[in-house]
């Protein structure tokens, strides 16, 4: 099916913003292993000492000329135990399929000692590959140890979707730095400070931080979050935004989505030094604490909203678990977040996944059907690298809105494109990466009704803009 922006029947769920989103590695968190002897002609490893990771790029979405192959790479204490020594780990494990018609494999990871990336490859059996869909997830082993993780974390109950893509190609060409639209109205400036409407700045990694994140509800009214002041600015056009404390805030970046219906103000605060977790913090509107939960994925960094859900995801963006539900008074206990989580980011008309793999961008949203799902997709192409995917999302009259990243070795910008329900190109222009200080990566845009808005900041201080498209 073609048409990437039909309205289906099935269960609601929400997008990514990968929105959207994201390119990159998905990250199974470290884990201490207890006490054990490695084994036979190998040294021992203190226990304080063990621990075993693996990265992945999801194949999320697939074409006809992709290897037929899922890669992983891991890390964990050579034999000798020597982590600044010659030896390597000694990892491996196993990667479980499945696909419509009761196709199902098991198949060893393989080390290719000649791969920058992905070093452990599992070759998918043809009859799974050529499924319209399957499912897969990997258990990871230190061979040293015996200690073993499971990738993504909720293994079988919640394991990672691959669809083949059979939609339309746009070719974006080669982008044109230094030719960014201008905006259609500034609705946020505020300075840098921590008097009554301006915003804080903290420390951050190469680039003070400040204004992590913002959203927008159904009237136009902007929310900036003040993580460094631990308040939420409201700017509702013209005058002094209205400032709200939000009790508990530990300000440290974090994602914040505004639930204007149900009065409701969610904040994911990032693990920090105080909170090993990720926690997420729901509030009423005039800044009451309604409850609050951990979340089980340790890098989780985004908010997504279904109906009375809200669901987080790790960056980059590969698997949403919900979190806080009954509009954020009840939290799901962290033990069964992972189980229940999705690929695909929640969205009224279908789970959104995204995939950007150097010079293409590649989306599809699902929502299953009886025992198996329905896609739709587009793939776009663009001669200028490209890297996150920052936003895609339906319009009200179904088009997508599609921004992400375009990058050289002395520029970067981001690039829109909007298309249609048969996936023709209508409209396509670039915004200024204006990013002075760091905020969450993915929560510099949102599209609301026919407008996009655009979280930017400077050496003064922190702006919203907003783009309107022009089409409702």
């Amino acid at each position: 099916m073609n048409n990437f922006f039909s309205r289906r029947s099935g269960r609601r769920s929400l997008l990514w913003g990968t929105a959207g989103l994201a390119a990159g590695l998905a990250v199974a968190v470290p884990l201490l292993a207890s006490a054990g002897t490695a084994g036979a002609g190998k040294h021992r490893i203190a226990a304080a000492d063990q621990f075993l990771k693996a990265t992945y790029a999801p194949v999320k979405l697939r074409t006809a000329d992709d290897p037929q192959e899922v890669r992983y790479d891991i890390s964990c204490l050579p034999p000798d135990g020597n982590a600044e020594g010659p030896g390597v780990c000694d990892g491996g494990g196993t990667v479980y399929f499945r696909a419509g018609g009761g196709l199902s494999a098991s198949v060893s990871l393989q080390l290719d000692p000649a791969a920058q990336a992905g070093r452990y490859v599992a070759a998918v059996p043809t009859g799974i590959w050529n499924a319209p869909w399957f499912s897969y997830y990997a258990v990871i082993r230190d061979n040293t140890t015996g200690r073993t993780i499971t990738v993504p974390q909720g293994g079988s109950a919640a394991p990672q979707l691959s669809f083949a893509m059979s939609g339309a190609t746009i070719d974006l060409g080669s982008h044109v730095f230094g030719a960014t639209r201008p905006a259609s109205a500034r609705v946020v400036d505020a300075a840098w400070g921590n008097s009554d409407g301006q915003v804080g700045l903290e420390d951050g990694i190469d680039q003070p931080a400040g204004g992590s994140a913002f959203d927008v509800d159904g009237a136009g009214n902007v929310y900036l979050l003040d993580e460094a002041n631990s308040r939420l600015l409201e700017f509702s056009g013209g005058g002094s935004p209205v400032q709200t404390p939000l009790a508990g805030l530990a300000g440290v970046r974090a994602d914040l989505r505004i639930n204007d219906a149900a009065g409701t103000a969610y904040v994911l605060e990032m693990a920090n030094a105080s909170q090993p977790k990720p926690l997420l913090r729901a509030y009423t509107m005039q800044g009451g604490l309604l409850s609050s939960s951990p979340v089980a994925d340790a890098a989780a960094a985004q908010i997504r909203l279904s109906g009375s859900t809200a669901y987080v995801s790790e960056y980059p963006s590969s698997m949403w678990a919900p979190v806080l539900q009954n509009n954020g008074r009840t939290p799901v206990d962290p033990s069964v977040q992972l189980g229940r989580a999705a690929p695909g980011a929640p969205a009224a008309d279908g789970n959104v996944v995204v995939l950007s793999t150097g010079n293409e961008i590649r989306v599809g949203t699902y929502a299953p059907v009886g025992a198996t799902y329905q896609l739709s997709s587009v793939r776009i192409k663009n001669a200028t690298p490209v890297a996150d995917i920052q936003l895609a999302q339906t319009l009200p009259n179904g088009r997508l809105v599609v921004v992400f990243s375009v990058y050289t070795d002395a520029n970067h910008e981001y690039e829109v494109a909007v298309l249609d329900a048969s996936g023709t190109l209508v409209d396509q222009f670039s915004l200024p990466a204006s990013e002075w200080a760091q905020s969450m990566p993915l929560s510099r845009f949102r599209l609301v009704g026919s407008s996009l808005y655009e979280l930017g900041s400077s050496e003064s201080g922190v702006f919203v803009d907003r783009y309107d498209l022009g089409v409702s």
